[in-house]
């Protein structure tokens, strides 16, 4: 079983790693004028497979066992019922195009949750780590080397006034971003050991500070001021010793000084030198703000009054968007706002109330880690909090849902630190 299920996620990961780089294969091979088109069909054949492989997994794991450990997490349950009336909704309405992509991917994050729960219900936390070592290993190739080629060609698309860096996401730049945020985090809290050998820790250096200098050429305001600012939250609550505090205090400070310097004197994330100094009659509001802005008031203005409680269904609201007549592939760039027009209050405020208690449950465990008896169980924990908090909780200009290819790990990571985040679990277990 423990190597089946070794197998299982390592599989799984490798669909995820393919899926990372699709765009960027297609774009090179000369395929780039049907692109888009062949890309969400490669995506969507991976969603697929992964639902086929969970499903068969899950069923043969409860036939042979007679029962598989399920999460005692109420606000996931809740969150998962909502998600099902929302795809009911749309197959009701014959909405198959738009409710099984959506469908797909919010049930496999259903389900990678519940199989890494189980996994680190059996065994040992370090082996929660070995299992996604090759997929860490395989993210930070394709990532350097789409990157940097990308660098080395000048093949750099000029958007919201920066050359935006898009990698093995080509002309996609916030999933870039997010696989990016998603990477680090992984080897700065999973990889990184205090004991290794000095080239170890140079090589280590090496590669954090290339995929760090990637990371900041995607130009991702959210993501960047995410990253930095969730690390900092998570390392000062999670320590018990002033000192140590008072360097993060320092580390903030440094940060913030140094950033803004580079940022008003060299040309260093200009998209945010842009937000702060840009103004219109609304205040200080650039263009891809303004565009976010717009689409929460014609979302707000164009939703009927029945589907206010209700939604329009899972999956649909890029359909919703265009039938309103504002523009055609326009997605939300917003959890909060794709949860309401999708599903309406109900799924809202099921929404909300999952992201607030996780965000609690993390924060309390955090700040007792140092009761936690095993070290990679606090790596674990600190890479989920940092990944939730970072992209989960503050996604209210992203679409990380969409992108499978992130969102997946996370879910996978919450999974693992399921038993923690169990009300009735105690801390030193």
């Amino acid at each position: 079983m423990l190597l089946r299920q070794k197998i299982l996620i390592q599989f799984i990961l490798f669909l995820l790693w393919i899926g990372s780089i699709n765009y960027s294969v297609i774009y090179y091979l000369g395929f780039y004028q049907k692109g888009e088109l062949l890309a969400k069909t490669i995506n969507l054949s991976i969603n697929s497979i992964i639902f086929i492989v969970l499903s068969v997994f899950l069923f043969s794991h409860f036939k042979i066992h007679k029962k598989i450990k399920l999460p005692k997490l109420q606000v996931f349950w809740l969150l998962t019922g909502i998600i099902l009336l929302m795809a009911i909704g749309s197959l009701v309405q014959l909405k198959f195009r738009d409710v099984i992509p959506s469908f797909l991917r919010f049930i496999n994050y259903v389900g990678i949750f519940i199989i890494g729960y189980n996994i680190k219900k059996e065994y040992h936390p370090s082996y929660c780590i070995q299992i996604l070592n090759p997929f860490i290993l395989l993210s930070v190739i394709s990532c350097l080397g789409f990157g940097f080629f990308e660098i080395y060609i000048g093949d750099i698309q000029y958007l919201n006034n920066a050359y935006r860096l898009s990698g093995s996401f080509k002309f996609h730049q916030l999933a870039f971003g997010m696989y990016l945020f998603t990477i680090i985090t992984c080897i700065l809290f999973l990889k990184y050991n205090s004991q290794d050998k000095i080239i170890k820790k140079i090589i280590f250096g090496v590669v954090l500070a290339l995929l760090l200098y990637l990371f900041m050429r995607v130009h991702s305001r959210l993501l960047s001021l995410s990253l930095f600012t969730t690390l900092l939250a998570v390392s000062f609550i999670g320590t018990k010793q002033l000192l140590v505090k008072v360097k993060i205090i320092t580390a903030t400070m440094f940060l913030l000084v140094t950033g803004l310097f580079l940022m008003f004197n060299f040309d260093f994330q200009p998209r945010l030198k842009n937000l702060l100094l840009s103004k219109n009659n609304s205040g200080f509001v650039d263009s891809s703000s303004k565009t976010r802005l717009d689409i929460i008031n014609n979302s707000l203005a164009a939703i009927d009054n029945v589907d206010v409680l209700i939604g329009k269904g899972l999956g649909t609201f890029n359909s919703f968007y265009e039938k309103a007549g504002f523009k055609k592939g326009v997605a939300a760039h917003n959890n909060y706002l794709l949860f309401f027009i999708e599903g309406g209050i109900l799924a809202l405020a099921a929404f909300i109330l999952f992201e607030f208690i996780m965000m609690i449950k993390f924060f309390k465990i955090i700040k007792n880690s140092y009761k936690i008896k095993h070290e990679t169980d606090k790596k674990l924990l600190f890479a989920a909090a940092t990944l939730f908090i970072g992209i989960e909780f503050l996604g209210f200009l992203l679409n990380n849902y969409y992108f499978y290819q992130s969102e997946t790990v996370i879910w996978l990571l919450l999974g693992f630190c399921g038993p923690f985040l169990e009300r009735k679990v105690k801390i030193h277990v």
